[in-house]
């Protein structure tokens, strides 16, 4: 059965599981949903699967506004089997009955839903962790990845467990959240080491940074997560709010998608 993965990631995490995944079930395509905003037609598979990260307890910005303005305009009738994955540190929050919503507002429905915990890159609350931290996590979600894929194979069906609260309570805390993590780039600064090499520009899942003079410029479109401060290679990019010690690289993702030249 032909798969495609449409996958959100910031500093590699959920793009690391969406291609572990694609490959385990082997004939999968995997599409980073920042380029899937022009207006080309999507061809759906009979499985389709959302890899993303959670954000403060909920889905990216960016994965409900795919949703609601590029998913529910496909033809969505050839899925026969849909699954959603979200990666997170400490608690997956609201994500998939959010997700769910969605979903089901788009006209669709969802077979399968799983998280799996890997490192945590949001120094505003936590450090960085240390590379045995981070090899430790990343075993463990290896291991993880695999059940998962066997469950997709197998057309296991696993509902995520429901959370009370109204559509017009999620509404409320989704609109929230969102919010503040648009304005969260107002807490970035550039130092003198910056060398205008502008992998941040270019790596913006959510076109956020402009360039001034070769430094870059944040704006209020910002998903929060973290992916120019983690992949600056001069550590320039710096929080003027507190954070804690150390950056995320991720090298064990693979992660080095850019989305602007």
């Amino acid at each position: 059965m032909k798969t495609t993965i449409f996958c959100f990631s910031g500093t590699g995490n959920s793009y690391y599981v969406a291609t572990a995944i694609g490959t385990l079930l082997g004939d999968s395509s995997v599409r980073m949903i920042p380029t899937l905003f022009n207006g080309e037609s999507i061809e759906m598979t009979e499985r389709v699967g959302f890899v993303f990260p959670t954000y403060k307890g909920f889905p990216p910005n960016q994965m409900k506004d795919f949703i609601q303005e590029v998913f529910s305009k496909q033809d969505l009738s050839p899925i026969k089997y849909l699954f959603m994955l979200t990666t997170h540190y400490k608690f997956q929050a609201y994500s998939m009955v959010a997700m769910e919503v969605l979903l089901r507002e788009a006209g669709s429905v969802y077979s399968y839903a799983n998280h799996i915990v890997m490192p945590d890159g949001y120094v505003p609350l936590l450090a960085a962790p240390t590379e045995k931290k981070e090899a430790e996590l990343y075993a463990r979600a290896d291991e993880r990845i695999r059940s998962i894929a066997r469950d997709i194979e197998e057309g296991t069906i696993k509902l995520a467990g429901k959370r009370p609260f109204s559509r017009l309570a999620l509404n409320y805390l989704m609109g929230y959240v969102h919010g503040s993590s648009k304005k969260f780039a107002r807490q970035f600064a550039v130092s003198d080491e910056c060398t205008s090499c502008r992998i941040c520009y270019r790596m913006c899942p959510s076109a956020n940074i402009t360039m001034l003079d070769g430094k870059p410029l944040f704006g209020d479109n910002c998903e929060g997560c973290l992916g120019c401060y983690h992949r600056c290679p001069v550590d320039a990019i710096y929080l003027t709010t507190k954070a804690h010690e150390g950056r995320y690289r991720n090298k064990r993702s693979g992660y080095d998608v850019e989305y602007r030249k």
